[in-house]
């Protein structure tokens, strides 16, 4: 009789406090595991063999200790990059080191408590309900909501609020507007995907990734406040001009002389300060860069799933070792004058409400809660568990569930939302470790990394050069993934139709944020309720990744759908005879010509398995097999049955 989940993770935990009696078994195991194999660098070209694969760790076994930190460790180091960027974007907009360094720490110590409570999994008494997944689906700051966060406090900051009382605000405005998130963990995941299908997330999240790039460029080149000024500060007003005239008769005008345009040095790279896109700036950055292609091509499996943190570390140590005119990159104040312990509230906001962040926030809600749904069924199958029925249904449920739950925790700890990570699959995939034991120790190492105030005192030193080429690459990831998603089903006419106006309209304010920002709508100093409201619809038509999604919502409940595709194996014979469908009549190729020195070998047949269609064998003779896109057309040029017999016919498309 199979057990029962509940009963096989009983199993599991009595059997991991049994093994206290043997303290050898507890902390290293009985000799199964294989520490070296995670460590050991590989040659990529010339190999007379394969690698052995290391053994896979099934969801309920319990690792020794030592086993489970280093493989809670790879997920921590491999999250914690992408952890530190958004609460260091948000800190850099107001001037207090000391205030950046609280964000960084609470970032990472709510992610930790997260991620522990999404793991372990807790059934809500009397309910069919589960707060958590009970997969290693790791928890961190979501960078979704850096964009519209960053908007909103400048625009109150620009209107007189100090930094303190626009984040409190912003706070304010996350405790309300999580609970759309919870709300959608009880609808039926089937639901969401049809008003949010693949090609509505995945624009949304190509446009979150997009406008994000332009920060990492920004600090790629020393820093984003350098960068908008690089052509020097507006002129300003200098003093009134004495204009030449007849002798002893020049005249005083006021207001017509004004001081030369000051080109700004960037600050935020140690002791040394240059103009944007100085060449030292840029090749800091590059070095992190080539880091990670390096790490690509000869890292071990450990440093290949922390290979974002791992070049950061480099590019950090190429920065400390290196020095122009005498003036180093890195400056240690910020870590000399951190804390050595910290924690949680530290550092208070009075809480307020900024309504036209509403709708922005909304959308970024929803979108994290959609891509929870694809984030948590990529979870499974790399964890070797069923992508369907009751238990998927569960997880997702629970999964939903917490980050909305995790994002109303991460406001009252004053942190940005904590949804969902996806990045941390590929760990699963290259340790083949899908054990909750290393879900856990990566919430324990986040919690002392945050706790320990002088890492966030160090990640403050980090150089702007050296922080953009991590971040540039970080979020061009978040960009492909987008891509990924929305290519998922294929690109028919339609989902390019949606694709072609989301991207072109929130790709567009992205690169000229002016578009809508400045003259759209004007303010109205006579209606404070009207700018109210203005500053709401501008906060959302100057936001990419917002105007973009709900125009690819609307056109997704606008537009019919077209007659899908599908997909048949047909196999090609010499001789002018036509492909063979699974209705066994003959295929006429109307796009594309196939020669049979482009074709693969036959033996892909077998990897044609599990799709639809049928092979005439007797015809195809041993020659290659491939798959095609049918949808079929009309014949114009032969109305009535032909030399095939045949009154339609199919226009293929090479798969």
């Amino acid at each position: 009789m199979e057990e029962s989940p509940a009963t096989m993770e009983t199993s599991a935990m009595n059997a991991y406090v049994y093994s206290w009696k043997n303290p050898k078994k507890f902390f290293l195991g009985e000799g199964q595991y294989d520490y070296i194999f995670m460590c050991l660098p590989q040659w990529p070209w010339c190999r007379s063999e394969k690698l052995r694969p290391p053994p896979f760790f099934a969801l309920n076994e319990m690792l020794p200790v030592c086993l489970a930190a280093i493989m809670g460790l790879q997920h921590a180091l491999a999250m914690v990059g992408g952890l530190i960027t958004p609460p260091l974007l948000v800190g850099q907009i107001q001037d207090s080191i000391e205030i950046t360094q609280y964000f960084i720490a609470g970032s990472l110590i709510v992610s930790g408590v997260c991620t522990i409570v999404h793991v372990t999994r807790i059934h809500i008494p009397k309910t069919r309900y589960y707060y958590g997944t009970g997969i290693i689906s790791v928890i961190g700051t979501s960078f979704t909501f850096v964009n519209p966060v960053i908007q909103s406090i400048e625009i109150m900051m620009s209107e007189g609020i100090s930094f303190g009382d626009a984040y409190g605000k912003i706070l304010g405005t996350l405790l309300v507007c999580c609970w759309w998130s919870v709300a959608l963990s009880f609808m039926p995941p089937r639901m969401l995907k049809r008003v949010f299908p693949p090609v509505v997330t995945g624009v949304t999240i190509f446009l979150i990734g997009a406008s994000l790039i332009t920060a990492g460029i920004q600090n790629w080149g020393g820093g984003a406040y350098c960068q908008q000024y690089d052509k020097g500060l507006p002129a300003r007003k200098y003093s009134e001009c004495l204009v030449p005239g007849p002798p002893n008769n020049s005249t005083m005008v006021p207001g017509t002389c004004f001081a030369p345009p000051v080109q700004v040095a960037c600050q935020g790279n140690g002791n040394v300060e240059l103009p944007y896109g100085s060449q030292q700036y840029l090749g800091l950055g590059l070095v992190v860069f080539v880091c990670l292609v390096f790490l690509e091509l000869f890292g071990s499996p450990f440093f290949k799933n922390a290979e974002v943190i791992v070049a950061l570390l480099f590019g950090y140590f190429i920065a400390a070792v290196t020095k122009y005119d005498g003036k180093s990159y890195i400056s240690l104040d910020n870590i000399h004058s951190a804390r050595s312990i910290t924690f949680l509230w530290v550092h208070t906001f009075n809480i307020g409400f900024y309504w036209p962040a509403i709708m922005p926030f909304l959308v970024g809600f929803t979108i994290t809660t959609v891509e929870a749904i694809g984030d948590i069924s990529a979870t499974e199958e790399a964890s070797s568990l069923a992508t369907e029925g009751v238990e998927h249904r569960q997880r997702i449920q629970g999964g939903l569930l917490g980050d909305g739950c995790n994002s109303f925790f991460a406001a009252l700890c004053t942190a940005l939302p904590n949804t969902t990570f996806a990045q941390n699959n590929g760990v699963i995939v290259l340790s083949r470790c899908a054990s909750r034991s290393a879900g856990i120790a990566c919430g324990v190492w986040l919690i002392l990394f945050g706790v320990l105030a002088k890492i966030g005192g160090w990640v403050t030193t980090i150089p702007n050069c050296v922080l953009g080429g991590m971040t540039t690459f970080l979020f061009a990831n978040v960009a492909v993934s987008g891509i990924k998603v929305a290519t998922h089903d294929g690109l028919p006419r339609r989902s390019r139709f949606i694709l072609a106006v989301s991207i072109g309209l929130g790709l567009g304010v992205t690169l000229v944020p002016d578009f809508i920002a400045n003259n759209f709508w004007g303010s109205n100093h006579h209606s404070q309720g009207l700018n109210s409201f203005r500053n709401a619809v501008v906060l959302v038509l100057s936001n990419g990744f917002s105007i973009g999604c709900l125009s690819a919502v609307a056109l997704n409940l606008l537009l019919p759908y077209e007659q899908s595709t599908e997909t048949q194996n047909v196999s090609y014979i010499p001789g002018g005879v036509h492909p063979v469908g699974k209705d066994g009549k003959m295929i006429v190729d109307t796009d594309f010509e196939v020669s049979k020195a482009d074709m693969q070998p036959a033996k892909t047949e077998a990897m044609l398995r599990g799709q639809e269609g049928q092979f005439d064998d007797s015809a195809r003779g041993g020659l290659p097999v491939l798959s095609l896109a049918r949808t079929s057309v009309t014949d114009h040029r032969n109305p009535g049955p032909g030399a095939h017999g045949l009154d339609h016919h199919t226009a293929d498309t090479m798969v």
